[in-house]
């Protein structure tokens, strides 16, 4: 059965096969475990050394450890910064070196988030010192007190940003001192401090702290809290304006945290902004499995037509040739006509298979154009004989348009083939392992090429039953009775089709497991896969790029 409905993802012809979009993110803070250094040096420059490392780890408002050592610089110590930290050179003389102590501070910061007051300067002779000493610097999440503290408080509550102010302002139980310890515990206490301050404007994971620095409106972060309700599950949410007109449409792995993410600084695309700045609620469809929230997601862009949607929204970037007319002609829409050959994701492809059929038509007139349509053999034939006639009269660049159109389709045949056999096939319930959760699989019902139900089982559940319960409930009808799928959904369908470990469960006709006649010729003719137009530089010879 994979074979029959195989290489839907190589092809260029169809329409994309998801919506692009940022990854989930979301680090709980409770959860984020700090590395809170400061150090002290012989000063500012790139020549200056580390005299003192501090450090304390802390996760969830509990401090898990301390890293506190002087470092012999191997130099010289002014009398000015001596006087500013108490270091003197007899303090560092039987220090350990840097080379010593790099290993073990390394091995105390692991995975952690380091954080830092005025991070640029701490992180800069922390990295200097590993590729100086030749250690790879482990390149931590880094949070900034100084950005972070800017971003949260007004110049009426503090007239400054230094450690010192903050640690008075926020009552530190330990104050800076200039020593690395003491002013490591002291940024342990602003930090958490800025981290309680901050939740009123729904900062609660370690990348709303990450960017938390960066422009974003309070208007915009106090919106987040409309994701507060939303299920942290798979499925669909939408975006809707003050008159409840469905903006955008997305779908995620945990509604709850992508949807945050549209309120914090992570959201750089333009349009999208100010999307956002229109938002005034936020409804969620959960889903048992990404399947069905993707399929969801496609039927809803279609029925609303989101204005911020700008994938799967628009039926003229779709296009089909129609059969059923005596003449070629090349239709727009989400889904074509009952006969018809396609899809294609751009007007050039249509018309590349459209000259396709036409130049096979002049060679064939007495066939009418739906049998020669759906007969690969006699086009590829056909096409190729041309092909080979015009690359021994060494004209490559007219080879090389026939290639393209060819190619161009034999792709649209093989995906009409497989959608068309796939909804010949009346009721189909198939399981294959989730992605999503460990020892769970999917089970899916379509019914005549369309998504029906679906449910996610955990091992050893009886899935009899609960295969009968979703065939029991899903919609059927009659396949004349049902409107045909649109594009991606079929192909989401036959993608998902291909999971490795797809089992089936029952089938009421029949999927034929052999290759359609248009993929046995992909594979013999490699080079047609993805050529829909020539791509030949300017200036260097054509033949080899043809020859088949």
């Amino acid at each position: 059965m994979s074979d029959a409905l195989s290489s839907v993802k190589d092809m260029r012809s169809t329409p994309a096969q998801h919506q692009l979009s940022l990854d989930d993110v979301g680090t709980p803070l409770i959860e984020t475990t700090f590395v809170i250094v400061d150090l002290e040096t012989t000063g500012g420059g790139a020549s200056d050394c580390i005299t003192e490392i501090g450090a304390v780890k802390v996760q969830g408002g509990q401090v898990l450890g301390e890293f506190a050592t002087l470092v012999d610089p191997g130099t010289p110590i002014s009398a000015m910064i001596s006087v500013l930290t108490g270091i003197t050179d007899s303090m560092v003389a039987n220090a350990p070196s840097l080379d010593e102590v790099l290993p073990s501070f390394l091995e105390f910061l692991g995975n952690a988030t380091l954080v830092a007051h005025n991070a640029g300067f701490d992180v800069g002779f922390l990295k200097r010192a590993c590729v100086e000493k030749g250690y790879t610097w482990p390149r931590p999440a880094i949070v900034d007190t100084v950005k972070v503290a800017r971003a949260s408080l007004s110049r009426d509550e503090v007239p400054n940003v230094k450690l010192a102010t903050l640690a008075h302002f926020f009552n530190a139980p330990t104050q800076p001192t200039h020593r690395a310890l003491d002013d490591a515990r002291a940024t342990v206490h602003v930090l958490h401090c800025l981290i309680e301050r901050l939740g009123t404007l729904h900062v609660r994971s370690l990348e709303d702290l990450l960017e938390v620095s960066t422009q974003v409106p309070d208007t915009v972060r106090r919106k987040s809290a409309l994701a507060d309700h939303l299920p942290d599950s798979p499925g669909v949410y939408q975006f809707k304006d003050g008159q409840g007109q469905v903006l955008y449409i997305g779908t995620s792995k945990s509604i709850k945290r992508r949807v945050r993410t549209y309120f914090t600084a992570a959201e750089t695309r333009k349009r999208i902004k100010y999307m956002v700045s229109l938002v005034e609620s936020v409804t969620a469809i959960p889903c048992p499995t990404a399947l069905e929230a993707r399929i969801r997601e496609l039927r809803l862009i279609a029925q609303y037509q989101p204005q911020f949607n700008q994938r799967s929204r628009k039926p003229e970037k779709t296009y089909w040739i129609d059969l059923t007319h005596p003449r070629l002609l090349l239709r727009a829409g989400l889904t074509g006509p009952s006969d018809c050959l396609g899809p294609f994701a751009s007007r050039s492809n249509g018309e590349a298979a459209l000259a396709c059929l036409a130049s096979a038509r002049l060679e064939h007139d007495g066939l009418d154009l739906k049998t020669l349509a759906s007969s690969p053999e006699l086009i590829v034939h056909t096409v190729m004989a041309r092909i080979q006639f015009l690359v021994q009269q060494e004209r490559f660049e007219d080879a090389a348009q026939q290639r393209d159109r060819l190619a161009a389709y034999l792709t649209a045949r093989r995906w009409s083939d497989n959608a068309q056999q796939l909804a010949r096939s009346g009721l189909l319930v198939a399981t294959a392992p989730t992605s999503q959760r460990q020892g769970c699989s999917d089970v899916v019902v379509i019914t005549h090429g369309r998504f029906a139900a679906s449910a996610t089982v955990k091992d050893g559940q009886p899935l009899k039953k609960i295969v009968d319960a979703l065939v029991a409930t899903a919609p059927f009808c009659e396949p004349s009775l049902l409107p045909p799928a649109i594009a991606e959904e079929s192909t989401a369908l036959m993608l998902w089709l291909q999971t490795p470990g797809l089992r089936l469960i029952e089938l009421d006709g029949s999927l034929h497991s052999s290759l359609t006649c248009a993929e046995k010729f992909l594979h013999v003719y490699p080079h047609l896969r993805g050529h829909h137009t020539s791509s030949r530089a300017p200036g260097k010879p054509s033949g080899p790029q043809v020859r088949l």
